[in-house]
């Protein structure tokens, strides 16, 4: 086998192989750079497709999962098959990609998926280099070329969304017993969202209503941690006191004050006030509240566990 160096990849592109819709600057080292094309999938908001205009960009919200779809299309004959990996300025910023491979026979696009793991949202020019393919020529050719091309290009993409389960549909599995954690990092729950989900869907819209959201250095986020403890703590007392008043209506008859149920609605919003607070909080702090939890749930697990087979 032999990996094809800059200069022959350039001189399979001149001959309109390997690389089509290519430009000769892409060729450096053994690799051709790959650049963002005119389309991508968001693959968190309902794998919704997304038109890049002329001159437009990408935009990766944070936590979100996106196909980053190539201007360049791939034309490998049955001895050739290309690798394709990330590059490392792009992966520096907070997205995390999966690397790819390209079968020999293969031609169309590539679909390139990467995660949005920072905190900040990524904007990515279209024609922007996003990966590196690297070329490998056979000894012999495949028996079983590859016939076909990238699934999103042709919006046939096999999500095997099969695999993906909720509570409810693990209820009465062994393995979720009561000593296992119910919620693992990035499950999701019957609204669809994982914790990691909600943060982000909050910080965005903290962000839009022009709330601090990035702060980047480490005076900032402390003062404001400041600020959203004192937060906490208010809206903590606004559920304790509604609750005074229901236990004073349940014990004090001539108390005039809501019951349990009526006062039900108004609790639920003020835990998700604190459930807000507590998000901010794990974002300044730099902490995953999910692994926290997880943490802390196993650590309560070996100091309480006896306590349930006395």
């Amino acid at each position: 086998m032999k990996v094809l160096a800059d200069h022959e990849i350039k001189a399979a592109i001149a001959r309109r192989e390997l690389v089509l819709d290519a430009v000769s600057e892409g060729c450096i080292g053994a690799c051709y750079e790959l650049r963002m094309g005119s389309v991508y999938y968001d693959l968190t908001d309902g794998e919704r497709r997304i038109e890049v205009p002329s001159g437009g960009d990408v935009l990766i919200k944070p936590g979100h999962r996106v196909v980053l779809i190539t201007r360049e299309r791939l034309v490998l004959s049955a001895s050739m098959f290309a690798r394709i990996i990330s590059k490392g300025s792009l992966f520096s910023i907070g997205l995390s990609p999966v690397a790819t491979y390209a079968d020999p026979g293969f031609e169309g696009r590539i679909g390139i998926v990467t995660q949005n793991i920072s905190e900040k949202y990524i904007v990515l020019p279209a024609l922007e280099p996003i990966a590196k393919a690297d070329f490998t020529l056979l000894e012999t050719p495949a028996e079983r070329p590859y016939r076909g091309q990238h699934g999103f290009e042709t919006e046939i993409w096999p999500i095997k969304h099969q695999f993906q389960k909720t509570l409810d549909e693990l209820a009465g599995d062994r393995r979720l017993s009561a000593a296992t954690p119910l919620i693992a990092p990035g499950s999701h729950g019957q609204s669809g969202l994982s914790l990691a989900d909600l943060s982000a869907q909050q910080l965005d819209a903290d962000r839009r209503h022009g709330f601090p959201v990035d702060l980047p250095n480490g005076a900032g986020r402390r003062d404001q941690l400041l600020r959203e403890i004192v937060g906490l703590v208010g809206e903590v007392g606004e559920f304790a006191n509604l609750l005074k008043k229901v236990d004073l209506a349940a014990t004090h008859h001539q108390y005039s004050g809501p019951d349990l149920d009526a006062a039900t609605p108004e609790l639920r919003l003020e835990l998700a006030d604190a459930q807000i607070y507590l998000l901010r909080l794990a974002h300044f702090l730099r902490i995953d509240l999910t692994e926290a939890v997880l943490e802390k749930v196993r650590a309560n697990e070996g100091r309480y566990g006896h306590l349930g087979h006395q």
